[in-house]
């Protein structure tokens, strides 16, 4: 009986590791940042984390530029004067990364 458990469980494994491929992220070595400034904090925020989308995905590719797979996400904001009134201003960093499937 405990040989036919072990042979069923590496068979399991064995199946499972030529089933589903081995994945990691690749990640820049480099943060990249951008502002966001609005009246609404979320808005900043939103502004700020889109903005960062945009930039990765214009100089490294759509692939890369997905916010929550980035590595090292800092995300702040403060309030600050303008002529315009009180607004906020956020600013996104992170390092994008890359999905991979080997």
């Amino acid at each position: 009986m405990k040989n036919k458990l072990i042979q069923a469980a590496v068979a399991a494994v064995i199946t499972f590791s030529i089933a589903a491929p081995a994945q990691a992220y690749q990640c820049k070595t480099y943060p990249t940042q951008t502002v966001g400034v609005a009246k609404l904090k979320f808005k900043a925020r939103n502004k700020a984390k889109n903005g960062w989308r945009n930039n990765v995905k214009s100089h490294l590719g759509q692939a890369w530029s997905v916010w929550q797979i980035a590595q090292a996400k800092h995300l702040s904001c403060a309030k600050i004067n303008t002529n315009s009134g009180k607004k906020w201003r956020c600013l996104a960093s992170a390092k994008p990364c890359l999905y991979v499937v080997q």
